[in-house]
């Protein structure tokens, strides 16, 4: 399979086991719409996350729902602040210690209730917009997706983000940041706004899909590998990629800026990516230009990595589905690197971010979004005419406007200065 032999997949098999020898696996051939099933035993990464998650909750105005949206019960969306390191949905390594299922669990909701409306990254802390019915986040995804064709003085989705950033941030045009000579023929940068005082970055933005793609100082010990398999670089042949910085505030004993972020365009890692092209990365942001102190990460790691192993010892009985016989269950854990390597079968097992080294926080937030419904269709003519109250035939091309926010990060909260309350940029 994808050229890897199939015996591979039963090399840890024991005596005990009812699966078949490497040798006897040789044998097989699979035929179309064949499955292979592998029982592994499962452990999950740490996650740093507050005692509850807040959230808040809100409903759609009447305006924007349909008919048979009012007549179901309770449509709701849920603005979660979501904590970084922690990701959306299960994936990878992560199954339980996933958002969607803790604010389940928390609020007491039935599983797969929440359906997510936008992404964000797992590093990432802030805004997420959830839905509890598949109409109401078709209307919301609907809007959200619309903003490419639309007046961009004007958009649907506004989105206001926080990030503190290393240097100090330019405040006024005599301070231009400037783009990489290799970068120059396909970016550029320029002050904008009613009074210039935000920076506008134009820049495409492309995947690159091998990671640690970002330049090193050749600093091997203060310098930590790329966590993505899919990092982002400004590349001529990229995706047309805008976003708009602010200056707020600026720490000279540690040398950092709090700015405020608003992506016109909305590709992956986007700010993350112009951030670093004007020579301001954000911190804690390894995969783009950040640092972390490595005599911290190593000891972070060698912590988690501790956690994984002390609850493995801890566990005397592992659970495991009816279908999955005794025989297997040992076989499963005899094979498993985490339970018979160590500190360093956990730390062959997991990366740096999942361990909580570094990559798995950085200082960028999703403070605040605001969205644009067009009201729900006209009545008809036919509707209009028995409607004795309608005295104007033609409709008008009405918007109602919603705001999601959340509490500041602890990191911003720390800078003098004030935090923008309304996406101004």
């Amino acid at each position: 399979i994808n050229g890897i032999s199939i015996s591979k997949m039963f090399e840890s098999a024991t005596s005990t086991s009812s699966l078949p020898s490497p040798a006897k696996a040789l044998g097989i051939v699979l035929q179309n719409m064949d499955n292979i099933e592998r029982i592994v035993h499962w452990h999950e990464p740490p996650i740093s996350i507050p005692s509850k998650i807040s959230l808040t909750k809100h409903s759609l105005p009447d305006s924007v729902l349909s008919s048979k949206d009012e007549s179901a019960s309770s449509p709701l969306l849920y603005c979660i602040n979501k904590p970084s390191s922690v990701p959306i949905y299960p994936a990878g390594p992560y199954y339980a210690n996933s958002l969607l299922m803790m604010v389940e669990a928390q609020e007491g909701l039935p599983p797969k209730t929440l359906i997510p409306l936008h992404r964000i990254d797992r590093a990432t802390s802030g805004v997420l917009l959830c839905a509890n019915m598949s109409s109401v986040a078709r209307i919301v995804q609907g809007r959200m997706t619309s903003s490419i064709n639309e007046d961009e003085k004007n958009p649907p989705v506004r989105k206001l983000y926080l990030a503190r950033v290393r240097g100090k941030f330019p405040n006024m045009s005599s301070e231009s940041p400037t783009v990489p000579k290799e970068c120059a023929s396909v970016a550029s940068v320029a002050w904008c706004g009613d009074e210039s005082n935000s920076i506008e970055v134009n820049a495409p933005i492309a995947v690159q899909l091998e990671s640690n793609k970002h330049k090193s100082s050749g600093n091997n010990e203060d310098e930590t590998p790329s966590n993505s398999m899919m990092h982002r670089a400004v590349r001529g042949d990229g995706k047309h990629s805008i976003s708009r910085f602010k200056f707020i505030s600026y720490d000279p004993n540690t040398n950092q800026s709090l700015v405020s972020c608003c992506p016109i365009t909305g590709r992956g890692h986007q700010l993350r990516v112009h951030l670093e092209l004007i020579g301001y990365p954000i911190h804690n942001d390894v995969e783009y230009g950040g640092k972390v102190d490595a005599e911290s990460r190593k000891e972070q790691e060698r912590m988690s990595a501790q956690s994984i192993l002390d609850v493995s010892t801890a566990t005397t009985e592992c659970r495991h589905e009816k279908a999955v016989t005794a025989d297997e269950v040992k076989s499963a854990v005899q094979s498993c690197r985490c339970c018979c390597g160590g500190l360093e079968g956990i730390k062959a097992c997991f990366n740096s971010a999942q361990l909580l080294g570094c990559g798995h926080a950085i200082d960028l937030h999703a403070y605040k979004y605001c969205l644009s419904f067009k009201q729900k269709e006209p009545k008809s003519t036919e509707e209009q005419l028995l409607d004795i109250s309608c005295d104007n035939m033609e409709h008008e091309d009405e918007t109602t406007t919603m705001e999601f926010s959340t509490d500041l990060p602890p990191w911003a909260s720390s800078f003098a200065g004030l935090v923008p309350t309304n996406n101004s940029l």
